[in-house]
């Protein structure tokens, strides 16, 4: 090659690099215009925006520098105080101020400039007192529990004051998979926080993950997944896209440790909106129902039923009086669509679904046992408040050889569960965290109150029948359970749990 023809490649190749190079230093960092996502009747502001990512080379060239500084002034140490769990022993902390209560704490961020914070309801739950530790070190002790929400682990606090810094909002529907993300938290122990502002980066690594993390029935998972750093304490904090908006509160992790491996998860931001606007304008959350318990489609569903891929979630319960049932859905169908938006996964049913209200009329898609496609159109029902499973307590087994306490079926736990009146058997009133029946129950629902109707095949009545039976069962028995699951929004049909009894340790 001639030094003339060199030259030229030279300075072409410089050419180049330069416009690169100038191109990252002066890519735009746009900030839309507000935008209100609220009815017009909630007092509720949020700043909403629609989501524009920095570039790639302007994340590169900066770092979060730019977007941290916007960002972290808004972000809270939550600061709780909880009632001792009952059988915790005479022994308590010296540094706790009071030996009826335990301290904990969490993080949170501010959404508006009068104060509305949204946090985790795993945060605040069974909190007797909320204070509330501002990054500039001011703390607020007077702080307003809006409401809570525990099938999403959403909650929304309440500050008197204003001129407060607030993050924007973007979108979690927009968000792909690969984008940049950064994980804030803010987690103190107690005033005088220690830990106060953490910020770590990642990327999305995966969007509507359902990771059976929440015990109510009526649950919805549709977490994004990240492998930005979220450890215990960062729990309510925000999921801060490139544009410097949150799209998701950081929520849980996947970890055999307890510790960060890699996988965090954060509620989707537009999840989140829903539900406090809710939350403020009718003080809970008004949230559409089909009346069906699904599971994903696997691919032995999808060849048995001749789907074109393997998606859609596969109907396993239909709970009476719902309008799932009056539409003629079975158990066993397949639902592929709801007004014509696909569903391949349990999360896309569930974010179908929900956005529409309870009385709103739409046609769902379903795929036969038989092969055969049909739609039937219904009207959404209201999903009844939440009720929480029976505390759990360590009490429970009182030497019962699987670790549960059982009661009678009155007619007030007949009324308050709805029981029918052709069920009779014993109600499970405590639970062992560690028993055997803690350990091998198949579904969360089967956690609130089911009636015990058989042992061992043998049909139960009463407290005294189950005592009976249970004097006969040795260590190392298979114990035959029929549990007629007491949970209005999941099957009806019976369920059979087999467990086995453990065998003490010689050591």
């Amino acid at each position: 090659m001639s030094d003339t023809l060199r030259t030229r490649l030279n300075l072409i190749l410089t050419a180049v690099v330069a416009f690169g190079v100038g191109l990252a230093l002066t890519a735009p960092f746009d900030v839309p215009a507000d935008s209100v996502a609220n009815s017009a009747n909630a007092p509720l502001r949020l700043d909403v925006r629609e989501t524009s990512r920095a570039t790639g080379a302007a994340v590169a060239m900066s770092g979060f520098s730019e977007i941290a500084e916007q960002i972290t002034p808004a972000v809270v140490t939550i600061n709780v105080r909880r009632p001792a769990p009952e059988g915790r022993g005479p022994l308590f902390s010296p540094f706790e101020d009071d030996p009826g209560v335990l301290p904990a704490s969490g993080s949170g961020f501010i959404i508006t400039e009068d104060g509305y914070i949204v946090t985790n309801n795993h945060v605040v739950d069974q909190a007797v007192s909320i204070e509330v530790l501002l990054s500039d070190g001011r703390l607020f002790d007077d702080v307003r529990l809006v409401g809570r929400d525990q099938t999403t682990d959403v909650a929304l606090l309440k500050l008197e004051a204003d001129g407060l810094p607030h993050t924007p909002l973007g979108s979690s529907e927009a968000t792909r998979v690969g984008d940049w993300v950064l994980a804030v938290g803010s987690p103190g122990f107690r005033s005088g926080a220690t830990l106060n502002t953490t910020v770590t980066a990642g990327i999305v690594s995966a969007k509507g993950r359902s990771i059976q993390i929440l015990s109510e029935q009526l649950a919805i998972e549709d977490f994004i997944q990240t492998d930005a750093v979220i450890n215990p304490g960062n729990s309510g904090g925000p999921l801060i896209n490139a544009a410097g908006e949150v799209i998701g509160v950081n929520s849980a992790i996947a970890s055999g440790s307890g510790t960060y491996v890699g996988y965090g998860f954060a509620v989707p931001i537009d999840l989140v909106q829903e539900v406090i606007e809710d939350l403020v304008e009718y003080g809970t959350v008004r949230r559409a129902l089909l009346g069906v318990s699904v599971r994903r489609v696997d691919d032995a569903d999808a060849r048995y039923y001749g789907l074109d891929r393997v998606g859609g979630a596969k109907v396993y319960g239909v709970s009476p009086d719902m309008p799932a049932r009056d539409a003629g859905i079975r158990i066993g169908d397949v639902i592929t669509a709801v007004e014509g938006r696909e569903v391949v996964s349990v999360s896309d049913l569930q974010r179908h679904v929900r956005r529409f209200e309870p009385g709103d009329d739409v046609v769902v898609d379903l795929v036969r046992e038989s092969g055969d496609r049909t739609s039937v159109s219904l009207s959404l029902a209201s999903a009844p408040d939440p009720v929480p499973p029976p505390a759990p307590t360590h009490e429970a087994n009182g030497g019962d050889p699987i670790g549960i306490e059982v009661g009678e079926v009155t007619a007030e736990r007949r009324r308050s569960l709805n029981i029918p009146e052709s069920v009779d058997g014993v109600v499970i009133t405590g639970i062992e965290p560690d028993g055997p029946y803690a350990r091998r129950i198949p579904l969360r629902g089967l956690a609130r109150s089911p009636v015990i109707t058989s042992v061992n095949r043998q049909t139960i009545r009463s407290v005294e029948d189950y005592g009976r039976i249970m004097e006969d069962v040795q260590p190392g028995d298979v114990v035959g359970l029929i549990l007629f699951n007491t949970h209005p929004e999941t099957a009806t049909e019976e369920t059979v749990v087999p467990l086995t009894v453990p065998v003490p340790s010689s050591r």
